[in-house]
């Protein structure tokens, strides 16, 4: 009798137990059912084309290898390296001329995945989140949640599978902590002239709008700090720059500096994390509309934000994952941004600042961008 009894306390405890969490058997089906259905199709279509930012190349047979593995498939995978913006802007004509676009699944920066969804061109991912749990073992176990990987704004149309920040970089033999530009306003200080270098692109003064809201002051500052520039020039050739102390310091993403502390601890370089803002740029994979292999594309797009791709990507370029990423590149960067003080920015960080982004879009966001750009790259 005392065994009956504890088995019926069991039995009503666990019925109790399940009752909480009623659809948890059949969600977890639903998605063994969806994954199984579109590792067939993709199994169908027999290849995919695809894309990569420079900086994962050399990890790039190993991302093919794997994913193949993860889901018993043996497609022929192309992977094209760099050039994102390019890359959108050129889908996006194709696919308003009424043509077929040339990747299954595309990645790029938050700006192009976001205007891609608003104009109707990214292919909404059916029952995503039961799939998303299937596939990446974050969003199973709970430790992150499906709208971080695919926030509301795009929700099952663009995932997020890594993130950007810039820092400021500089050779430890010409400048300190003490000495280099504290926040990205002091750019624009005389005493800094001719000691820098900037990027041909303008996303982190861009993001400036977040925090300095005055548009015109904020041409001004650019327009400073563009006359206070040595030279215009792309992160690895400016890093090379400093590296043999022709320059002091110039901004870049933080994992070019992570990646030479890799290669060599004793590299004579520092990294110094803006008191006034840092830029957090998501990155995303779409499945353009219209896709011929949607199925391939869509496996790809929803495993490029799991732990095993993130593994392969970051042993390749430490790119890291600020929003949802558990690695230890991921910890060591929110370590480091915690302890600078900075105010890490990002137009998913309220609907006051995804309205700046989408007014990026505008006429009169573009004509903007173009003032902008001008002021910074001038006379060079």
């Amino acid at each position: 009798m005392k065994t009956s009894g504890k088995l019926t306390i069991i039995a009503l405890f666990t019925v109790a137990l399940f009752s909480l969490f009623p659809n948890h058997g059949s969600a977890t089906s639903e998605g063994k059912k969806l994954l199984k259905d579109l590792i067939e199709k993709a199994r169908k279509e027999g290849s995919l084309d695809t894309a990569a930012v420079t900086q994962v190349g050399p990890g790039v047979p190993k991302l093919v290898k794997a994913f193949n593995k993860r889901f018993g498939l043996n497609l022929e995978i192309t992977t094209a390296l760099g050039d994102q913006a390019g890359k959108f802007a050129k889908m996006l004509i194709t696919l308003r001329a009424g043509g077929r676009p040339e990747f299954h699944t595309l990645t790029g920066g938050v700006n192009d995945a976001i205007v891609t969804v608003e104009k109707g061109y990214a292919t909404q991912i059916k029952n995503w989140k039961p799939l998303l749990a299937e596939i990446n073992p974050l969003v199973a176990s709970g430790q992150a949640k499906p709208d971080e990987v695919s926030p509301a704004v795009v929700g099952g149309q663009a995932f997020i599978w890594g993130t950007r920040t810039k820092v400021m970089v500089y050779h430890t033999d010409l400048a300190s902590e003490k000495t280099i530009p504290r926040r990205i306003i002091d750019l624009a200080d005389p005493k800094f002239k001719g000691k820098f270098t900037v990027a041909p692109w303008t996303d982190i003064f861009e993001q400036g709008l977040l925090v300095y809201k005055d548009k015109e002051e904020w041409l001004k500052v650019m327009d400073r700090i563009g006359k206070n520039a040595a030279a215009v020039m792309r992160f690895q050739p400016a890093l090379n720059r400093i590296l043999l102390k022709e320059y002091a310091y110039t901004y870049m993403n933080s994992a070019e500096y992570w990646g030479v502390k890799a290669r060599d601890a004793d590299a004579p370089i520092g990294m110094h994390w803006f008191s006034d803002y840092t830029p957090l740029s998501p990155m995303m994979f779409i499945v353009p509309r219209g896709s011929r292999h949607p199925a391939a594309g869509t496996l790809w797009a929803l495993w490029m934000t799991t732990p095993e791709a993130q593994a392969i990507v970051q042993k390749a370029s430490p790119q890291e994952n600020l929003i949802f990423g558990r690695s230890d590149i991921d910890n060591r960067s929110r370590a480091a941004i915690k302890k600078s003080g900075s105010r890490l920015v990002s137009y998913l960080n309220s609907p006051e600042d995804l309205k700046v982004l989408k007014w990026w879009a505008t006429d009169e966001g573009r004509k903007y961008r173009s003032r902008l750009k001008a002021s910074i790259t001038q006379r060079r």
